[in-house]
């Protein structure tokens, strides 16, 4: 008896050895790598309301809800880094995808389409600024277009105020003196422009 319940715990104990090898070791989680300040919004962030018409050449805006139209002050306030002036009109309504509020003061990404050469769209991201729902300022943080060249901007608001934006050239044309177009480039040149700008405690856009 005391041979047969000896036989039975070498079975059991040989048993658990054989699971015990066979089961798999669950793998640690992955490192997740954090980013050395925070982001609030990106233009990755808008990735998904932004599709290219192959067709048309131009950026449409898909997915976003309730258009609303510029107001007369909103049509004619300055706004920072908009070096081609193609201005907003009231023929086209914008949406706000995004807001947040830092030191008390209001800002809001907004979205919309402009007139650009020919008459064709552009595409425009733009970071606002109000006190008591006033406008302080305004700052274009993303312009997107295809004409002759190709022109669009990445571009990072970080927790600490800092916005970064960067500016892409891409041109993929020849001319010739008289700057008519005789053809299109084996490699296509690109330049790039990095700016920074802080939001301050009043809500002004600062270049840094």
């Amino acid at each position: 008896m005391k041979k047969i319940t000896f036989l039975i715990l070498v079975l059991v104990v040989c048993a658990c050895k054989k699971e015990d090898s066979n089961t798999a070791i669950p793998a640690p989680p992955p490192m997740q790598s954090l980013p050395a300040t925070n982001f609030i919004y990106s233009s990755k962030s808008l990735e998904k309301h932004i599709k290219f018409n192959s067709e048309l050449s131009q950026y449409e805006l898909v997915q976003l809800e309730n258009p609303q139209s510029f107001s007369i002050t909103e049509l004619n306030f300055p706004v920072k880094e908009n070096e081609f002036e193609y201005n907003k009109s009231k023929d086209f309504k914008f949406y706000t995808p995004f807001n947040f509020e830092k030191d008390k003061i209001e800002y809001k990404v907004i979205t919309y389409h402009s007139y650009g050469e020919n008459d064709t769209k552009v595409l425009n991201v733009q970071l606002n600024s109000y006190s008591d729902g006033k406008p302080i300022d305004a700052l274009l943080l993303d312009c997107r277009f295809v004409f002759e060249t190709e022109y669009y901007r990445e571009f990072s608001i970080k927790e600490d105020g800092t916005i970064l934006i960067k500016k892409v050239t891409i041109n993929g044309l020849n001319y010739d003196d008289d700057g008519n177009i005789i053809g299109t480039k084996a490699v296509k040149d690109t330049t790039t422009e990095n700016l920074n700008y802080k939001l301050n405690s009043t809500g002004s856009f600062t270049k840094i």
